[in-house]
């Protein structure tokens, strides 16, 4: 059995830290580009580690192979994968049912179908009840 990495980037209390990487990253880029106090060879330095910081935050979500991102909008969800993604949009879903480690997500203009059998029981509850949550009441059909 596998766990799923859960990020919400909604709350930007919580993401504090990747929001201060972020900024911390973009300043050394820019430090290093525009900044003709230091050496050429410290500013090479400066923003080659910023873009450093850079890829190892877009690389932890890649690596993940069972990663859930979710916000207000919508969720991209990558089960067994690194690179296929399924993108979920919560207004257009009209229904979803679970049944057999299978979740399918009935949307107006697609169906998606995620196998959630080499999940964690406790991950497979809070994809569930993410989609719950942020769903628009009226439009779910069960």
């Amino acid at each position: 059995m596998k766990n799923i990495y859960f990020d919400d980037i909604s709350i930007l209390k919580k993401n504090w830290k990747k929001i201060a990487l972020l900024i911390v990253s973009l300043i050394l880029i820019l430090f290093g580009t525009f900044n003709d106090i230091l050496s050429n060879n410290w500013n090479k330095w400066i923003k080659a580690s910023g873009f450093f910081m850079f890829s190892v935050y877009y690389l932890l979500k890649v690596i993940r192979k069972n990663y859930v991102q979710w916000n207000k909008i919508g969720m991209t969800i990558r089960i067994n994968s690194y690179f296929r993604e399924k993108k979920v949009t919560f207004v257009e879903i009209n229904s979803y049912k679970f049944q057999n480690n299978m979740l399918t997500i009935y949307q107006s203009n697609k169906t998606t179908k995620v196998d959630l059998s080499s999940i964690f029981e406790a991950d497979k509850k809070r994809l569930i009840q993410i989609i719950k949550d942020n769903i628009v009441p009226n439009s779910i059909k069960m």
